[in-house]
């Protein structure tokens, strides 16, 4: 369990920060350049280590549980994304956050019931980042309503991507990470060519995204790595903690100001993740 839970804080760190590599880049490319971009990168990636590797593909029921892992990432990022920047983010992002939800009750269907102190922890890591995603300054307006719903849709997305990914690298991880970017690259392409987005990316510009797509690779391998040495709502709650490695970052880099509500939410997370490693 000790390296499950290494490789599950490793992925949250490496998603943290390619979180807000993201962002940066994202405020002068735009979030359709960055998110094509950077996700082709990672698939470019992926397919010439799985070349390397000669990996034999695995049963379809696995290929098809990368596939959703795709689609499911892909819902959850648009859902997050148009919520962001339509309504108000102090209602969708604390709604978002509560993605870990989805494993956990998978999880305990599947008989994986953590103990009562390690289960006392994951709920205070889930909590913790739902405090940590609150927004006191609200972006966008709207009704509640539509609101939660964005953030509902992209918590049941982010969700259902931890339970595929789990299932998908049962048979072997290489391919499970190659069909879920090719997946979630097509996904973005339909959206691309359906919105007429344009995409204008500078040369210089492309190492900062390969280095972004570079880092998901390392997030999603550890992860599924993770969920094959411990238990799956364990895992999956310890690798969502990349909001909060985002938030901790843009304080430490970019002095951006954490409120007392988000800086209790950090803290709960970490006092969280103690009781759940010991």
């Amino acid at each position: 369990m000790t390296t499950a839970v290494l490789l599950a804080l490793v992925s949250a760190a490496s998603w943290g920060i390619s979180d807000l590599l993201g962002g940066v880049r994202s405020r002068r490319l735009g979030v359709t350049s960055v998110l094509l971009v950077s996700q082709v990168a990672a698939l470019v990636l992926l397919t010439g280590n799985l070349a390397v590797l000669g990996a034999r593909p695995p049963e379809p029921v696995h290929l098809m549980a990368a596939v959703g892992a795709g689609l499911s990432e892909v819902v959850g990022v648009a859902a997050l994304y148009r919520g962001l920047a339509t309504y108000r983010a102090s209602v969708v992002a604390p709604v978002a956050a509560c993605a870990p939800v989805v494993p956990i009750a998978v999880g305990v269907a599947l008989g994986e019931v953590p103990g009562p102190f390690r289960f006392a922890g994951l709920a205070l890591v889930v909590i913790g980042i739902v405090l940590a995603a609150h927004q006191r300054r609200a972006t966008g307006g709207g009704g509640t309503g539509t609101a939660v719903a964005h953030g509902a849709v992209a918590a049941g997305g982010f969700g259902a991507f931890f339970v595929f990914m789990d299932l998908a690298g049962e048979g072997g991880i290489p391919w499970a990470l190659v069909v879920s970017r090719f997946t979630a690259v097509i996904g973005i392409l339909a959206f691309v060519l359906a919105v007429r987005a344009r995409i204008e990316v500078p040369w210089r510009a492309v190492p900062g995204l390969v280095l972004i797509g570079a880092l998901i690779i390392v997030a999603d391998a550890a992860y599924t790595a993770a969920t094959h040495l411990g238990h799956l709502s364990v895992v999956a709650v310890l690798s969502a903690f990349h909001p909060v490695v985002t938030i901790a970052l843009a304080a430490a880099v970019q002095r951006e100001r954490i409120d007392h509500i988000q800086r209790i939410g950090v803290a709960a997370s970490l006092v969280g993740i103690l009781a759940v490693t010991v």
